[in-house]
């Protein structure tokens, strides 16, 4: 019996310090936000484009990469409605097919994509996917 109440105390004691170790998906998130932002960025990512951060934010369950347009790119008359409309659908092929972000996609998680004005920090362009807009049950533009 004694063994038996050893055995229980100690499970017990386990469960608990296991439990205070796990973390939350959306704090997970966030870390992982941030781990990402320390190790990678500022990440320059062609001639004009520079990832300044990947954020987290857990009330909006939304994942924010943020980019600075430099050169021929940060300009007023060069992002027309034309040319957003089709940089979003190429930002959204992108994120359905990205099996990188699968498990935050399965967690129907929010995606944005901010890209601000090297010169005056405006925003130049911003977009948020929400799961309707990645959700579509197959890939886009590639094997299914």
């Amino acid at each position: 019996m004694k063994i038996l109440h050893l055995i229980s105390i100690a499970s017990v004691s386990i469960l608990l310090f296991a439990s205070c170790n796990f973390e939350s998906f959306e704090k997970r998130c966030a870390r992982e936000a941030e781990e990402y932002t320390t190790r990678h960025c500022p990440r320059r990512m062609n001639k004009y484009t520079v990832m300044d951060s990947l954020t987290f934010n857990p009330e909006t369950k939304t994942f924010g990469y943020y980019y600075t347009l430099e050169g021929d790119l940060d300009n007023d008359s060069i992002i027309t409605n034309e040319i957003a409309d089709s940089f979003r659908e190429q930002l959204k092929k992108e994120l359905i097919n990205s099996v990188e972000l699968k498990a935050y996609k399965e967690k129907e998680l929010n995606f944005a994509y901010i890209y601000l004005s090297q010169s005056t920090g405006k925003v130049r362009f911003k977009t948020v996917f929400t799961p309707q807009d990645y959700n579509t049950g197959n890939r886009v533009g590639g094997k299914h």
